[in-house]
């Protein structure tokens, strides 16, 4: 099931999915998102074999969000990138096995909204963890409207999306952005004992309870989705968007104008 920009390892009945594009700090691409939701499809129907998933980056970064280098977003082809990008993270949340985000190093914008969707979350304290599109002129659209209030507020989650802040994994414990932040050196230890954990428990009984939890927490997922989408892909057509990006590209302040 591996591919050339996500890996798959197995340890028995535990798989860790790799992503696997370390010479860009693993953002997502459309090739990403195909080989994920490849590796995705096949463990719905083999609970027997597979009771736990690991995602974890490769690299200095668990991941630095969608790729931006070299890629031209507009409204038609943002909107069909977005909606693939929230099928797959959909599809990871409602996987009838237990999940487990390892974070580390930057793990930002997409990349967050990805382990969001995960049971857990389990960071190093040295990690680098936000949502910093707003100061870039973009919007947040994999789940971060609906994901990140049920874990951090309401007060919190528009905090951290508007004011764009990055935190460490310790911050991120403290507001319950994430279950554990631990040294670096210990993150894929306490990972494994967390798995190890889960797989004392009845597979069938996490699946229905997870499945519950899921449905209950976001009843209105697809639509809070198409909002996100709607927002991003009218975005595009912003003078405010190219100004954030060029200035991102260019590694100054940008200079926004609301237009």
């Amino acid at each position: 099931m591996s591919g050339k920009t996500v890996r798959v390892s197995e340890d028995g009945p535990i798989m860790t999915i790799h992503l696997n594009r370390p010479e860009r700090m693993n953002a997502l691409t459309d090739e990403m998102l195909d080989e994920l939701e490849g590796v995705i499809s096949h463990l719905g129907d083999h609970l027997d074999r597979t009771r736990v998933v690991i995602f974890k980056g490769e690299g200095k970064a668990f991941c630095a969000g969608v790729e931006m280098k070299g890629v031209t977003y507009n409204p038609l082809n943002a909107r069909t990138f977005l909606l693939k990008l929230n099928r797959v993270i959909n599809a990871v949340e409602m996987l009838p096995q237990p999940t487990i985000s390892a974070i580390h190093g930057a793990c930002v914008a997409g990349g967050l909204e990805l382990t969001l969707a995960t049971t857990f979350r389990v960071a190093a304290v040295q990690s680098k963890i936000g949502l910093p599109e707003a100061g870039l002129g973009l919007v947040a659209a994999g789940g971060t409207s609906f994901r990140l209030p049920r874990l951090v507020g309401y007060g919190k989650a528009l905090e951290l999306t508007l004011m764009g802040e990055i935190i460490d994994g310790k911050e991120a414990e403290r507001i319950g952005l994430v279950n554990k932040a631990v040294d670096e050196k210990e993150l894929d230890n306490v990972v494994n004992e967390m798995a190890q954990k889960l797989l004392k428990r009845a597979p069938l009984a996490m699946n229905f309870v997870k499945e519950a939890f899921c449905l209950n927490a976001s009843p209105h997922r697809e639509t809070s989705t198409m909002l996100e989408i709607l927002g991003a892909s009218v975005n595009h057509y912003t003078k405010d968007k190219l100004e954030g990006l060029q200035a991102f590209f260019e590694k100054r302040p940008p200079e926004f104008k609301g237009e």
